[in-house]
């Protein structure tokens, strides 16, 4: 029915309207606008997947499919949730399966003579909730899925009985019929300790504790990688720009976050969905910087990832089944999770974001078999703890310093190393005069028991939003025949920082990137400020911006050049000083910033001899933003700017090879060995590719195209 008739539209007006006026009257006032908006995209044909009659039906009382969403995101299967999906709803919908779906699909969904198997799929026309639904009360046209003449609420919780298929296991893992996926061996503390001596899988974030994010692994060398060929992509729906995963690869699984609120389990081989967690996340959220989130831990036969909502979430590594799920903070006051959790030992450790919100920052320690908390060090001292002087009066309730990515851990001196990031307010450094201490460090923490061994302050008193959150890398050194352990650190703030990482003992520090801001770094490591180098109310020109020299995208460090990689911007920013009122999960920055556009932007990767800082090599980029690097044994060095994937001669910088990839890089590389060949992948825009050499003889270069999942 095309509604241009007129009793057609007549009709559809009235069914409107009583759409509307349940909206209305079983709404707060404040969703009145919403409930308006939906009545006239629907009017409009803006929502054509969806009837009145379902409109209706889903705004009657006691029922909450998340409706209101649609007033801003008019996709019903990306915002519609099944609010029948109880366990007596999962139950019901069993029995339904059993007796309406069996016949075709086999018993519990296994796969029978017409119907596929449900067990870890990726269904045709999707897997949302309303996307199971339409296909369950529509069936497939030219197939021979049928259309269901169920009750309305039973094909709901018919749903929520499928949707538990896809998202779990009822079978062992090794019964698939993909003998490329196999059973999943618990992976112990003791194997990621000695990641390194088995480079065929990736088990934590930065590829091993030490930070490095480099692999042993060497057949894509120089002589071949013009030989890489994309073996599979994988896309997503997302709103946001990237997705910033650094994937985890256990056996012949790789696991992945996705933007805002997914895992996927896949298979590395192809990029076949295993299983898939989704978490509802609450429709207000304070997040200065879009929703990210940068990956996962795995410990046992667990994996483990933070939340948006600052929740810590333990899934089985095979089904994806939630085994707890415990509140790190509260999210209503700024608090965030969006970076990789670090497991060892027993342990689950996490940071938090919220820098822009006037949180309280923290490095929490969890019982990765319970959940339960261990310790919690706070990185804003209160009254009557060591460094509670560098606060003036109350200013560290709302102190800042958060934690949001991944530490590192060392085994031998079982200290965890783990960056903090800006104080709050952060501009306006007059309403928290003092040093402001624990704020854009590194704390070295004992690993059992979360006390502090030491810490170093990179920029104190910090009025620029220099996050000292830099991924810590460990280095150990030779000299005169006498071992040193070395924590390295390109900052935020300019300069490349080596220091003791026993004791924090400053070593040295010598700037990467063009800054204005310190006239040197004294002899204990502290900075020589600039007088002139303070926001003001006009305006002061500083480098490097409140974006950094360098940020949280991962460097690497190679044992076999001894060349500290990073990625580098020389870009300079106007900071002005303002005032904020502090409220509870409201902005808190006191100030702002504006990039000083007169000069051409330089960004490159940088090599530094890692023992003393000074620069080897450059490659230059015409852009502002380098994701993050991967170097190998093989002699690479692997990274994207914008949309180009390339790869560069790790001893001089050449480069070699690179391929345009249709999506902006963020994420950094991960490389591992499947079947006994070498893959690398990248998160790129909404995709994830996988990357092979290739035997064959190509006449061009790879093209790919923009496609997105419909």
């Amino acid at each position: 029915m095309s509604g241009s008739h007129p009793v057609s539209r007549a009709i559809l007006m009235a069914v409107g309207l009583l759409v509307l006026g349940a909206i209305v009257a079983f709404s707060s006032s404040t969703r009145l606008h919403q409930g308006f908006t939906i009545a006239r995209l629907k009017a409009t044909g803006s929502l054509p997947d969806i009837t009145w009659m379902d409109l209706f039906r889903m705004t009657r009382p006691g029922t909450h499919f998340n409706l209101p969403k649609l007033a801003t995101t008019p996709n019903p299967y990306a915002v519609i949730l099944n609010p029948y999906s109880f366990a007596e709803d999962v139950s019901t919908g069993k029995a339904l399966f059993q007796s309406h779906c069996a016949t075709c699909h086999g018993a519990n969904g296994l796969g029978g003579p017409v119907g596929p198997a449900l067990q870890h799929r990726q269904m045709v026309q999707g897997s949302s909730d309303w996307a199971v639904f339409r296909t369950i009360s529509f069936g497939i046209p030219k197939t021979s899925m049928p259309a269901s003449n169920l009750p309305w609420i039973d094909r709901w919780r018919l749903v929520a009985y499928v949707k538990s298929l896809l998202m779990r296991a009822e079978v062992p893992i090794e019964s698939t019929s993909d003998p490329g996926i196999r059973k999943l061996e618990p992976v112990r503390y003791e194997d990621i300790r000695s990641a390194d001596q088995a480079p065929n899988e990736w088990l934590t974030y930065s590829g091993t504790y030490d930070g490095h994010r480099f692999s042993s692994i060497s057949q894509i060398t120089p002589g071949n990688v013009a030989g890489l060929r994309l073996l599979w992509m994988r896309q997503y729906n997302t709103s946001e720009p990237s997705v910033e995963t650094s994937p985890l690869v256990v056996g012949g699984y790789m696991f992945v976050t996705v933007p805002p609120n997914r895992v996927e389990a896949l298979d590395a081989k192809t990029g076949a969905v295993i299983w898939t967690y989704d978490r509802h996340l609450p429709d207000r959220l304070s997040v200065c910087c879009g929703y990210p989130n940068r990956g996962l831990a795995v410990l046992g036969g667990t994996l483990f990832y933070g939340t948006l909502d600052a929740h810590l979430v333990a899934l089985d590594i095979g089904t994806g089944e939630v085994r707890w799920d415990v509140e790190i903070a509260d999210y209503k006051t700024g608090y965030t999770i969006t970076g990789a959790p670090l497991a060892l030992k027993n342990l689950v450790i996490t940071g938090v974001a919220g820098g822009e919100f006037g949180i309280r920052g923290f490095v929490d320690a969890r019982d990765a078999a319970t959940g339960k908390e261990i310790w919690r060090f706070y990185t804003v001292p209160q009254p009557g703890q060591p460094g509670a002087e560098t606060w003036e009066g109350d200013s560290w309730k709302t102190g800042g310093s958060p934690t949001w990515i991944t530490g590192s851990f060392d085994p031998e001196t079982n200290l965890i190393y783990w960056p903090t990031g800006n104080p709050s307010p952060n501009f306006e450094g007059k309403v928290r005069k003092g040093d402001n201490l624990y704020s854009n460090s590194v704390l070295a923490l004992d690993a059992d028991h979360g006390t502090l061994r030491w810490h170093f302050q990179f920029t104190p008193h910090d009025l620029f939003d220099w996050d000292a959150t830099e991924i810590p890398v460990l280095i150990d050194t030779n000299v005169s025949g006498k071992r040193q352990r070395y924590l390295a650190q390109a900052n935020r703030n300019g300069f490349y920082y080596l220091l003791d990482r026993e004791n924090g003992q400053f070593r040295l520090a010598r700037s990467f990137a063009q800054e204005t801001w310190a006239d040197r770094i004294d002899s204990s490591g502290r900075p020589v400020v600039n007088p002139g180098s303070v926001p003001s109310q006009r305006g002061t020109l500083i480098y490097p911006s409140a974006g950094g020299a360098t940020n949280w995208e991962s460097p690497s460090f190679s044992p076999s050049t001894g060349f500290f990689y990073v990625s580098a911007v020389d870009l300079g920013a106007i900071y002005y000083e303002g005032h904020d009122e502090y409220h509870p999960g409201e902005p808190f920055a006191g100030g702002a910033t504006q990039f000083f556009s007169n000069v051409r932007l330089q960004a490159a990767v940088r090599a530094l001899n890692a023992a003393t800082g000074e620069l080897q090599w450059e490659f230059r980029t015409p852009t502002s933003i380098i994701s993050g690097l991967l170097s190998t044994q093989g002699g690479l060095v692997f990274g994207g700017q914008l949309e180009t994937f390339f790869a560069l001669d790790a001893a001089t910088g050449h480069e070699l090879w690179h391929v345009e990839t249709g999506g902006f890089i963020r994420a950094a590389p991960i490389t591992f060995l499947c079947e006994g060949k070498q893959m690398v992948t990248i998160a790129a825009g909404h995709d994830l590719l996988t990357f092979g050499l290739s035997t064959e003889q190509r006449s061009g270069p790879l093209d790919l195209v923009h496609r997105r999942s419909p």
